[in-house]
């Protein structure tokens, strides 16, 4: 809901200062929670032990003391999804009435950073205080970007805005045609002052996402030599524990040797997933590129958005660059993979040198 903006400097302050602290609760007890699920998973597992080493415990005793540890870590998880939810809102809101007591045309653009938008786009600190940025609109611009991490059609939607980095630069020390990308939510209000100012928004249209699967044509893969030793470490050890937990087991104490081997265990199908996938991913689909690395990082292109695809260096490593209208993609340079886009859409390869 969206609220009003008090005349009064002292009670917009106010308003901030109490939005910041349900924020800082809102995390502590996020964190408290958290703590929480984690000491009911750890409390399940030594109540197991103590039962299976000490005589005479109780198993009724056991089986509460399991209930209480496991009930309290999955309620502690749940309040923990609420709260993520609850903080993500709450910090949505302090950020937007923080830009509104400034101007229903002002919008971050960095921490502490307002762009606001007037006779000319004027970067400024939140605080009202500092050096004030005012560059002409005719210097400027803006692009409707969705960033998406999956092959899909949804996204994350923000206005990324192209200024020249001499505006930005220490003493305007900065080359002629160097840009500066800053980016901003996309909001209802934003499109309105965009089109108030009688400015033009490029890239691609905003609009409801379409329910339809992407078809994948080809994939190409990258090992990750370092990452896929470890994971391979890891496999071995785990496995020489859970190998030697059966002989703990058997000539000295059953539940020791079934605590190693369960430890050995989880260690090895550790390793083995993570050897899977430390790897990188290129999918060439009928929408568009996907490339996922192997630290987890994701973005999908759709063909709209890619203007170009070449080969290039990056240092001394071969590299594909895809550029968009708002900026560049670099990739390895797999092989096959230049050579399939080339072939499949030439009109997006052009050709080399």
């Amino acid at each position: 809901m969206k609220r009003d903006i008090p005349a009064s400097a002292e009670a917009r302050r106010k308003i901030m200062a109490s939005d910041r602290r349900k924020c800082t609760v809102c995390n502590v007890f996020f964190y408290l929670f958290l703590a929480l699920v984690v000491a009911g998973f750890l409390g399940a597992v030594v109540t197991v032990i103590v039962f299976e080493l000490k005589d005479g415990m109780p198993a009724k005793l056991c089986y509460l003391l399991l209930a209480a540890f496991l009930g309290g870590g999955a309620v502690s998880g749940a309040v923990c999804c609420l709260l993520s939810r609850l903080l993500s809102r709450a910090d949505l809101e302090r950020l937007d009435f923080a830009e509104r007591c400034s101007s229903e045309r002002s919008f971050y653009v960095g921490e502490g950073t307002l762009a606001t938008f007037g006779e000319d786009l004027v970067l400024h600190g939140d605080t009202g205080e500092g050096k004030r940025i005012r560059i002409p609109y005719s210097e400027v611009r803006l692009f409707s970007v969705c960033t998406r991490r999956a092959p899909k059609e949804k996204g994350e939607w923000s206005v990324v805005l192209e200024l020249p980095a001499r505006y930005l630069a220490k003493g305007g020390k900065a080359e002629q045609d160097e840009k500066v990308l800053v980016q901003t939510d996309a909001k209802e209000r934003l499109y309105r002052t965009i089109e108030e100012c009688g400015l033009s928004l490029l890239g691609e249209e905003k609009k409801p996402p379409e329910k339809h699967k992407f078809s994948l044509k080809t994939k190409y893969y990258v090992p990750v030599a370092d990452k896929r030793k470890k994971a391979l470490l890891l496999t071995v050890i785990g496995a020489v524990l859970a190998a030697a937990g059966i002989p703990v087991a058997i000539l000295w104490n059953i539940t020791a040797g079934s605590f190693l081997s369960c430890i050995g265990a989880f260690m090895a199908i550790r390793g083995l997933t993570s050897f899977r996938s430390a790897k990188s991913v290129l999918a060439v689909y009928e929408e568009g590129i996907y490339w996922k690395d192997a630290n987890g990082e994701r973005i999908f292109l759709k063909w709209e958005e890619i203007e170009s695809v070449t080969r290039t260096q990056v240092g001394d490593t071969p590299a594909v660059k895809l550029q968009c209208i708002y900026g560049a993609y670099h990739l390895p340079d797999i092989a096959g993979a230049y050579e399939y886009l080339a072939e499949t859409h030439p009109d997006k390869c052009p050709p080399e040198l």
